[in-house]
């Protein structure tokens, strides 16, 4: 039996209109393996065209793609690029939240690609570069249930849908055919995951580690961070669980003790859960080692994590630890990534650097009830945010109102700062006091000898004068 993929059905409209253009597009799929036969597909997002600074390079460039077709005897409409596919998933995992991954890729073209074995080898190999960023251990918790990945076609001739899934571990496998539903309220009722963590934890830094980019620094301090919180113990709705227990059958009617009815749950598309995290505290090696510099993190993150109706409180834990983890990396990536120059090492030699990573805004997807994220660095707003998610996951209809902001305040760095400033001044005023000390100490000397000298000169002419008036 084949695996059966299920879709929401506003999907079908955005489909329609990506095949309207009658060019080959290629995206990513979004989504959340329900079962080892089932999965549930929630948005398409086209990949961006690359950016053309002028028409003459974007003339050129067309010229080159076309002399590149006829060279590798492919068809223009079933050429792309691979390495923008790649790309594209890497900033697309820093805006799924915890338990919401790439499933894999469609292609809208005029020709069926499973037909040609050139183009299925193709697909395989970029569906399992795709799974080498997702598995990135930083970034995710949750491992996918199997190792098939989904490639669907549309026929942008007569929307055809043609669904196949490659085992990813085998190079030698052929595609299975699979099963395509668009399906009303896909996947629902959907469990949103919803707590505030504060994230407070120091590492020291070697001269060597000092010496380092600051992404190499950050690395050393996730990948750290990360094996607390993987290990942390999560509350749901102030209870604990077990891990094999549904986190359905875990709610309870607040002050009843009892399970909510089926017909209330049947008629919800998302129920939200408050979560708390016990995460226990770094361990620290316990040889001794000398550190020449110390890197402290220190903020409140906002944590939202999805998963199906008929998940147990492991996966649920799961989801939680990838979005602490996802939500981290993704700040502080994109912190490196907006550095330039010489902003990019370390800088030992420096008492303080403050950093300030972007904070999280939350979007709604246009045709489910889960949001994915966005980040926006100090001084930026809404309207910021609009674009890059229109340019990275294709919502170009989301609105301001849409983009939630409120869930995180920007970062008061006023009392660091001043902390800062103030470790700063009394290290300059301490060492003006020293250098004036010196002179001060100096001087006195010096008056001191002036006087002695002067005094004997005064008893010297004395003296003269009484010899020689005896």
């Amino acid at each position: 039996m084949g695996r059966t993929v299920i879709a929401e059905d506003g999907i079908e409209t955005y489909v329609t209109s990506l095949a309207a253009k009658k060019t080959t597009v290629v995206g990513l799929l979004f989504g959340q393996e329900i079962s080892a036969q089932k999965s549930c597909v929630i948005h398409l997002a086209r990949t961006p065209d690359p950016v053309v600074e002028d028409e003459e390079e974007e003339s050129e460039s067309s010229l080159e793609t076309q002399n590149k077709n006829v060279r590798k005897g492919n068809s223009p409409t079933e050429d792309f690029d691979d390495s923008l596919i790649l790309d594209h998933a890497r900033q697309v995992m820093r805006s799924l939240p915890g338990g919401i991954t790439i499933l894999g890729v469609f292609i809208v073209s005029s020709s069926d690609p499973f037909q040609n074995s050139a183009m299925n080898n193709r697909i395989r190999k970029l569906l399992t570069s795709i799974d080498v960023i997702i598995g990135k251990s930083s970034i995710t918790v949750r491992q996918q249930l199997t190792c098939e990945r989904i490639a669907l076609h549309i026929s942008n001739t007569t929307i055809k849908y043609t669904c196949k899934t490659f085992e990813i571990d085998s190079p030698v496998a052929s595609p299975k055919p699979a099963d395509w539903k668009f399906v009303n309220a896909a996947g629902s009722p959907w469990i949103e995951l919803h707590c505030t963590t504060n994230v407070e934890f120091f590492i020291g830094l070697s001269d060597s580690e000092s010496s380092g980019t600051l992404r190499q620094q950050l690395e050393t301090g996730i990948d750290l961070y990360g094996k607390a919180v993987k290990q942390c113990i999560c509350l749901f709705d102030g209870k604990f669980s077990t891990d094999s227990e549904l986190v359905d059958d875990a709610l309870t009617e607040k002050g009843t003790g009892k399970k909510k009815s089926k017909q209330q749950n049947s008629e919800e598309r998302m129920k939200t859960i408050n979560v708390k995290i016990l995460i226990p505290e770094l361990e620290v090696k316990q040889e001794k080692q000398e550190c020449s510099s110390e890197l402290r993190f220190g903020g409140q993150m906002c944590i939202k994590a999805y998963i199906h109706g008929k998940a147990t409180v492991r996966e649920a834990s799961q989801v939680i630890r990838e979005d602490i983890l996802r939500s981290l990396w993704a700040r502080c990536d994109m912190h490196c990534d907006s550095l330039i120059g010489e902003e990019q090492r370390g800088q030992p030699d420096v008492k303080a650097v403050l950093h300030e990573p972007p904070r999280r805004v939350l979007a709604p997807l246009p045709f489910s009830p889960i949001s994915v994220s966005d980040y926006l660095f100090p001084g930026e707003g809404p309207a910021d945010s609009l674009a890059s998610l229109a340019d990275l996951l294709d919502l170009g209809t989301l609105l301001d109102g849409d983009v939630q902001d409120y869930w995180e305040a920007a970062a008061e760095v006023n009392d660091a700062e001043l902390q800062i400033q103030s470790d700063s001044t009394l290290l300059e005023t301490t060492i003006s006091k020293q250098n004036s000390a010196t002179p001060s100490t100096n001087s006195r000397a010096i008056l001191l000898s002036g006087l002695i000298a002067l005094l004997a000169i005064l008893l010297s002419y004395l003296t003269l004068q009484i010899f020689r008036s005896n």
